[in-house]
């Protein structure tokens, strides 16, 4: 104990992060993907680890060359268990390689021009279907490298920049070589599934001119020796991870009915195969709580399994958010839930299960997460990557509480206490963190910049306000058309009440930050008061009237969150939103922290923002990220998320008068 010290912004470049665990065949082995910091080539590697029965982890995969981030990951066993299959960018694209477990190295399988998005391994080990981009390029910009020609309403996505391609499937044989076409057009094809006998296929299908007949997926099914295509299920709304009973009978897939933008609960459905015209069944439907982990966190690269069928086909596992936990539950045909682990606070961010065994990620409070393997009724840690480090850290151990917030609703929210902070009256100062989303939470899971922020002496508090996940659809809706209303009512009085029920915070010293949605929280609270000494909003809405055009997903993303309020016909309500048109009330110092490449909440925002404060002399300053976009908080360059960790934290201490005596 008296050897630990307090964590910083760089020991984020020390961490190690596990994700999509894959158990064997025989339930006994289990691969997963490890990610690491490269702080030389400022960038991410991840590798293959392996973990044999009663043995530590070892790498599988070991591949690296000077001046290349090396990532490999989403492992997929063979029938057998004698290979495994998982996607690499050893080559200049990314490709499907291979590895054989009993020790050798990797080989390459697809040599595809554009590379590989994903893929999935037929039932016999012999087939795969790859997901790859298919280029769609005007005339003119083959002549032009400088003109970039738009004709698609939704031509942007943050991340990916312009659109300029269709993502198709493409069978490849693993003995041949040979690739066959399956889908073409101006249409996406993606997400697909071997049926159990691998004669078919079953995938998601965007539909073409999506203007005019909607931004839904449907499920289609492709017989392999036909090629005759089937339509299974026309999507209402959200639509995503088909997957096959292992008996062949039923299809399950994620989603809901509620139209493109809608609060309800991402459900599991399933649809019976042999009755191509019945109507899918939403087995979650008396289970108010989605579908999924919605607890946001700085600190995980874990992106597996939601769902998984059951080996009897009888029953499906799944995560679902309740409250700040992600838990395991299963559900039968009959739509009745059931624990599968004993809940307690943690966040389970994927798993995978096969011979009643289930392997899984566990991330709490303390720990960004390591692999569980749950097995006769006892759980087991396999990893522990992080264990030195952590052993090392006097880290702040968040409290718990719940409050009433607007209207009378019950809220959940934190506080996170400086290590070894004074007791005494008012000698805390303390940060009101606002989430994302708005349909996301906080919860019980690793926040590395809570606890610098702690390590730096500042209480941190941190809510759910309604419009968070995990506390029913009615929760959830409580915040369209209503934004900065009643969720900001929710916010300010989480922090009124851990100010009164913790007398050593300092009401003389409050601040307040938030990215997103928490962004224009942030901007919209400082409109309305001046408790707080500072602000930093991160990745920001400020003028929702250009955000309608702005933003890759803009127009219907704010129409659907303002209750159907449109630019138009709504001019004013849309404005009167907007924290643009109250800035002349602000009086907060404020860092605006942006990222250049942010399609989700582009920096115009921030650049009106900026201009708006300091034409009316409030002290600001404007910390812009190349190469960046929104997602800079969770996977950005480490060197560009140590800067922005270190601003927020100067800003703050630059307003805490106790810190500069």
């Amino acid at each position: 104990m008296g050897d630990q010290r307090l964590i910083t912004p760089n020991d984020l470049t020390q961490l190690q992060f596990v994700s999509t665990p894959s158990l064997a065949p025989n339930g006994e082995h289990v691969v997963y993907t490890l990610t690491q910091t490269n702080t030389d080539l400022n960038g991410y590697e991840s590798a293959l680890w392996h973990i044999q029965p009663n043995e530590r982890p070892t790498p599988l995969t070991t591949y690296h060359t000077d001046g290349k981030l090396i990532k490999e990951h989403s492992p997929i066993w063979n029938h057998d268990g004698k290979w495994i299959y998982f996607l690499s960018n050893r080559t200049e694209k990314q490709q499907v390689w291979c590895i054989p477990m009993s020790g050798g190295e990797a080989q390459q399988m697809t040599a595809f021009d554009e590379g590989v998005n994903g893929f999935v391994l037929s039932p016999k080990g012999k087939q795969l279907v790859c997901e790859i981009s298919v280029s769609e390029k005007d005339a003119i910009e083959e002549t032009n490298e400088d003109v970039v020609v738009i004709d698609r309403l939704r031509y942007m996505a943050n991340g990916s920049g312009f659109i300029k391609t269709y993502t198709h499937l493409v069978l490849f044989d693993l003995e041949t070589q040979e690739t066959t076409a399956l889908t073409s057009g101006q249409y996406n094809a993606k997400s697909p599934c071997f049926t159990p006998r691998g004669d078919a296929i079953i995938f998601l299908k965007s539909r073409e001119a999506p203007e005019l007949q909607g931004y839904f997926n449907d499920i289609y099914q492709l017989n392999l020796m036909t090629n005759e295509e089937v339509l299974l299920y026309k999507g209402k709304g959200s639509v995503y991870d088909p997957s096959v009973s292992p008996d062949g009978k039923w299809l399950a897939f994620c989603g809901h009915e509620g139209g493109e933008i809608s609060p309800d609960n991402t459900g599991l459905w399933v649809l019976p195969l042999d009755t191509p015209t019945a109507s899918p069944l939403q087995l979650t439907r008396h289970w108010d709580r989605p579908v999924g982990n919605y607890v946001g966190a700085d600190a995980s690269f874990d992106d597996g399994y939601e769902y998984k069928w059951n080996d009897d086909s009888q029953a499906l596992t799944f995560i679902t958010t309740v409250g700040g936990n992600c838990f395991l539950k299963q559900v039968n045909l009959k739509g009745e839930v059931s624990d599968v682990l004993s809940p307690e606070n943690s966040v389970i961010t994927s798993f995978d299960q096969n011979k009643e065994r289930i392997t899984f990620v566990k991330a709490t409070p303390l720990s960004p997460g390591d692999i569980y393997l749950f097995s006769e009724e006892k759980t087991t840690p396999l990893t522990d990557h992080n264990q030195k480090l952590l052993e090392s850290l006097l880290l702040a151990q968040p409290e718990h509480f719940s409050y009433t917030g607007a209207e009378g609703w019950e809220i959940e929210g934190w506080i996170l206490l400086p290590p070894h902070s004074p007791k005494t009256k008012a000698s805390i100062p303390v940060v009101l963190q606002i989430h994302g989303g708005p349909h996301t939470a906080y919860g019980n899971a690793f926040h590395h910049e809570f606890q610098c922020i702690a390590a730096e002496g500042y209480a941190v508090v941190y809510t759910n306000p309604r419009g968070s996940q995990g506390y029913g659809r009615a929760f959830t809706a409580a915040c369209i058309g209503d934004w900065g209303k009643k969720d900001q009512e929710d916010i300010l009085l989480g922090l009124d009440y851990a100010l009164k029920h913790y007398q050593q915070l300092d009401p003389e010293r409050q601040y307040v930050t938030g990215g997103s949605y928490g962004g224009f929280m942030t901007n919209t609270i400082i409109t309305c008061t001046n408790r707080f000494k500072a602000a930093v909003t991160q990745r920001c809405i400020s003028n929702m009237y250009s955000f309608f055009g702005t933003s890759d997903i803009g127009y219907f993303f704010a129409k659907g969150q303002l209750g159907e309020a449109d630019l138009w016909k709504d001019e004013d309500a849309v404005l009167e939103v907007s924290p643009i048109r109250h800035a002349r009330n602000v009086t907060t110092p404020t860092c605006i922290i942006h990222s250049e490449e942010d399609l989700r909440c582009p920096i115009e925002q921030a650049e009106q923002w900026y201009v708006a404060l300091r034409r009316l002399g409030v002290d600001t300053r404007f910390v812009r990220f190349k190469g960046e976009n929104h997602e800079l908080s969770r996977s950005g360059k480490p060197k560009n998320r140590l800067t922005r960790l270190s601003e927020i934290i100067d800003w703050f201490n630059r307003y805490n008068s106790k810190k500069n005596k």
